[in-house]
């Protein structure tokens, strides 16, 4: 699956519309009570798809190129599935009646699902189909800014969810993203993100990855469950925030990091946890504080070529190995719990001042604090 792998061409796409006439003043609607937007205003407009209104639109795609910057597209349920590639290139809000029921299918051999090339969107409400192989179910365009996605399931796509590069501040919440071929969620030299309350689950390679010098990202209250692999940081990707998930059952690692100058990243309170190995570590100075690392099946935590790591304050709790590193140096190791310290295997107070080893290839590295209860977190 990896190997078949190709990652997308940045390219710029302008699109130029003019506006139509079947617009409705919002003054005049009586329908409209779920699933508004922020960006819609009280002198916008409500552009409705679907439904019984006799000059309501057929397609998405005809009411977004009939909205001005402003408008809101409501989209019902009942004229579900919409059979279509919508391009989102103006500042509007584009909302589904319901996201289990409104559903747009992207037609394979076209562009991805949804596209995103204006700043200042929201998309909620909508499941979104791509087609595997072919197209990502929704592609956030280049020097894009201040985009939510919220609210939606995206499935059976290439990739879920593509922030190509230097996309910033877009807000990725509460979605359900499974069954992609690749990444559920994949950045790519994008900055000051939020990535938070989604479920990742059951895609074909990492379910959430940044790569290519993504930097001062925020990925939140996650569940990252039973993916090829959960999370990854890699390619120079620095100053990212990675706190509360839950990273859960993954087919190789829980957490990757990857590359020597991946670095300064901080991994605080998630749950590591039922994965073949717990956090694999190639890049240095991060910082991994109060995390679970529990029942992975190699190792709860891997060091290789990584240094001046500070891990602090984390539960080992039953992994097959509770941590190990190779060609590591400098790294802090200081008030974990470890299930295997020595202390609890005699119960005596000569072995309760032992610190805790850990072992590399013929170096060791000690905890000199290791806690005897774990930590709630």
């Amino acid at each position: 699956m990896i190997n078949k792998k190709i990652k997308k061409n940045l390219t710029f796409t302008i699109a130029i519309l003019f506006l139509g006439t079947c617009i409705i003043p919002i003054s005049n609607a009586t329908v409209l009570n779920k699933n508004i937007g922020i960006l819609g205003t009280a002198t916008g407009n409500i552009l409705y798809v679907g439904g019984s209104g006799g000059e309501n639109y057929t397609t998405i795609q005809e009411a977004i190129d009939d909205a001005a910057n402003g408008d809101i597209v409501f989209v019902y349920d009942n004229s579900s599935p919409y059979q279509e590639n919508i391009r989102i290139n103006k500042q509007i809000s584009v909302i589904g009646e319901n996201r289990d029921t409104t559903i747009i299918n992207g037609v394979s051999g076209q562009d991805h699902a949804v596209r995103i090339s204006s700043k200042y969107v929201e998309l909620n409400g909508f499941t979104i189909i791509g087609a595997a192989g072919d197209q990502d179910g929704i592609a956030v365009y280049p020097l894009m800014d201040e985009i939510t996605i919220s609210n939606n399931i995206v499935k059976d796509s290439s990739y879920g969810i593509f922030l190509q590069a230097s996309s910033t501040r877009v807000t990725i919440l509460g979605n359900i993203i499974s069954n992609n071929e690749f990444e559920g969620i994949l950045l790519q030299e994008s900055d000051r993100n939020v990535i938070s309350g989604n479920i990742v689950t059951d895609n074909g390679d990492f379910g959430i990855a940044l790569e290519a010098i993504s930097k001062q990202n925020e990925i939140l209250d996650n569940t990252i469950e039973n993916n090829f692999a959960g999370l990854q940081i890699a390619g120079g990707s620095s100053q990212n925030t990675i706190s509360g998930n839950q990273v859960l059952n993954n087919e190789r690692e829980g957490i990757k990091i990857d590359g020597v100058i991946t670095t300064t990243n901080e991994f605080i309170g998630n749950n590591i946890t039922g994965n073949n190995a717990g956090m694999k570590i190639g890049g240095g100075k991060n910082n991994i504080r109060s995390n679970n690392f529990k029942e992975n099946n190699l190792e709860g935590l891997y060091l290789t070529v990584s240094n001046e790591n500070i891990i602090e304050m984390n539960n080992f709790i039953d992994n097959g190995r509770n941590a190990r590193f190779m060609f590591s140096f400098r790294n802090a190791w200081d008030s974990n719990y470890w299930d295997d310290w020595i202390g609890f295997k005699f119960d005596l107070p000569l072995f309760k001042m032992f610190p805790k080893t850990i072992r590399g290839l013929s170096l060791r590295n000690y905890d000199m604090n290791p806690q005897e209860e774990p930590y709630n977190i």
